[in-house]
């Protein structure tokens, strides 16, 4: 699957992704405890399903929880986001 570029993501993606790269890895709940005017716990589910199928993101299973990782460098994200911006 092609990772699109960060530039692509909608605001509160970016703020999901932004959380799971300061973190390195993050479950939902921590997610969830990262972000300023946080929808409900089912919205960043499924936002973090969106951004899995999309590409952005990948998960191991730890007991009975996912814990998603980026599937691409920050740095290189950045890279991507800022030639798309300048696109």
């Amino acid at each position: 699957m092609t990772t699109k570029p960060h530039a692509a993501l909608s605001r509160r993606e970016r703020q999901i992704m932004d959380a799971v790269y300061r973190r390195g890895r993050a479950t939902v709940s921590e997610i969830l405890a990262d972000l300023d005017d946080a929808p409900s716990y089912s919205t960043v589910r499924a936002l973090v399903r969106i951004l899995e199928e999309k590409g952005h993101l990948r998960h191991e299973t730890e007991g009975t929880r996912y814990v998603y990782l980026p599937t691409v460098a920050r740095a290189k994200a950045s890279r991507s986001a800022l030639r798309g911006l300048v696109d």
